[in-house]
């Protein structure tokens, strides 16, 4: 007995080191970038570097909303030889306000359109359901790369090239099968009596749906909405290739254009990365108790 307590302890210390060693490998690079958003320059480019901010102030936040003060800023201080300003961080205010837009809207259209043909497969027998569903989630499978010259060429015959529009299109596109996929697990593992006591009383679907299935599914419903606008927002590809301008241009691909510029100046970087995490990390610390449970309740039903 006691041989097997001293297992089951080097087991959980073991699980424990390796759970603290995950979570180091994940924090550390959020808490090195908020680091570096709150130093000066020359103290980013100290050597060794520091750990914690010497002289914390928010002007590299400042700077992002200003960029004549930047410009004069580093003026004063003798480094604008060897620095340089990307003309994309004017960009990022607007860029913030176009990618809630888009995640928003992608988020409500897998809501609604989602839990609509999730209920169909699962709920109403009709042929052609399950190949239905297989063809849903199909798309899923193929690399972006493969379909990107065919959306490119689709969405500019349209008239659709750089529009908030057509990266909600595609973003819809990667995000639906997902949605359908969860929302299927976690209705098939949901009894029917209630449902079907429930259209014996005369409800319609419709009213089964609203009244019934989605208290039941409310949790999935919310790990859902969380996820959609996860995959939105962070997505890179497809907003960089069908945008052009600042009027579309969503927060990754202004980030990723500022990076690309030689000697750019690494504290405004690392200040728009911190604000462009926010709203993300927001969504989740509100509602991460929903998250866990709806991704893991379909499995465990």
């Amino acid at each position: 007995m006691a041989q097997n307590d001293k297992k089951s302890n080097k087991s959980n210390i073991i699980l424990y080191v390796a759970a603290l060693l995950l979570v180091i490998w994940i924090a550390f690079p959020i808490y090195w970038m908020t680091n570096l958003s709150l130093q000066a320059e020359k103290e980013i480019y100290s050597v060794p570097p520091y750990y914690f901010p010497p002289n914390p102030n928010i002007n590299n936040y400042w700077f992002i909303f200003d960029i004549e003060a930047a410009v004069k800023y580093f003026l004063e201080q003798g480094m604008s030889l060897f620095l340089f300003i990307p003309g994309s961080i004017k960009e990022f205010p607007r860029a913030i306000i176009n990618s809630v837009i888009i995640a928003t809207t992608v988020m409500g259209y897998n809501l609604i359109a989602g839990m609509l043909g999730s209920f169909a497969l699962t709920r109403i027998r009709f042929k052609g359901a399950m190949p239905l569903f297989y063809l849903s989630i199909i798309g899923r499978l193929l690399p972006p790369v493969v379909i990107a010259v065919p959306y490119y060429v689709i969405i500019r015959s349209i008239g659709l090239l750089d529009t908030l529009v057509s990266v909600i299109m595609v973003h819809i596109m990667f995000t639906m099968p997902f949605t359908i996929w969860i929302l299927n697990t976690y209705l098939l593992g949901i009894p029917t009596d209630i449902e079907d006591a429930a259209r014996v009383d005369g409800y319609s679907y419709f009213e089964i749906l609203r009244k019934v299935t989605f208290p039941i599914i409310k949790p999935a419903i919310v790990a859902i909405a969380i996820t959609s606008f996860m995959i939105s927002y962070g997505e890179f590809f497809f907003a960089l290739l069908l945008t052009k301008t600042a009027a579309s241009r969503t927060i990754p691909v202004i980030i990723g254009s500022a990076m690309s510029e030689p000697r750019v100046v690494k504290g405004l970087i690392c200040a728009m990365g911190v604000l462009a995490m926010l709203p993300a990390m927001v969504i989740i610390i509100l509602f991460r108790r929903y998250l866990i449970r709806g991704l893991v309740a379909g499995a465990v039903k």
